[in-house]
């Protein structure tokens, strides 16, 4: 699980100059809603899956009636190595969720980023991490912007309103983008 530090300073790069305490915790909840949820559909996904596997071993108990023994034998070595393969692309998928959890990528951006083999999209990440670079990349700029000084013969406000505008509406973008994540992640 994060760490309050790493939280803190995810939130910086999303664009809050200043996490405060509350943010933290909430961003801290929020990761851990989304755990506790994917843990319930892995839940509800393997009690779907137990039953599955109990309506095919019936199905394969009425078709084995008149089988030889060695072809029953080979048929449940089959069927044996498919549902290995199957757990294995399902460990593998969670191992892959579970690392992305750890460094902050959860719910849709994780389970878009995770294919049914259990491969990572490298795509998608590179998408994931450009929206990031991209984000920090507008905070440092309104930073330093905001902490550049005005020269001492001009009107600051006047003559920084052009650039005071922008990042302005930089801003206003930025924090509307983040509470409709917000929101979106609360409804998840």
């Amino acid at each position: 699980m994060l760490k309050r530090e790493e939280v803190k300073q995810k939130l910086i790069d999303m664009g809050v100059a200043e996490p405060t305490d509350e943010q933290v915790s909430s961003y801290l909840a929020v990761i851990s809603n989304e755990l506790k949820a994917s843990e319930d559909r892995a839940t509800k996904f393997k009690a779907q899956a137990d039953r599955v596997h109990d309506l095919e071993k019936q199905l394969e108990e009425a078709n084995t009636k008149g089988m030889s023994e060695i072809e029953l034998a080979q048929k449940q070595t089959e069927d044996a190595m498919r549902e290995v393969d199957n757990l294995r692309k399902t460990v593998k998928q969670m191992e892959q969720l579970k690392a992305l959890s750890d460094i902050g990528i959860v719910g849709d951006d994780a389970t878009g980023l995770i294919s049914e083999d259990g491969s990572l999209n490298t795509e998608k990440l590179g998408e994931i991490i450009s929206a990031r670079e991209k984000s920090a990349v507008a905070t440092y700029q309104k930073q330093s912007l905001e902490n550049t000084p005005a020269p001492d013969d001009k009107k600051p406000d006047e003559e920084n309103k052009p650039y005071k505008d922008i990042v302005d509406r930089v801003a206003a973008s930025k924090k509307a983008e983040t509470e409709a994540v917000n929101i979106i992640d609360a409804y998840k």
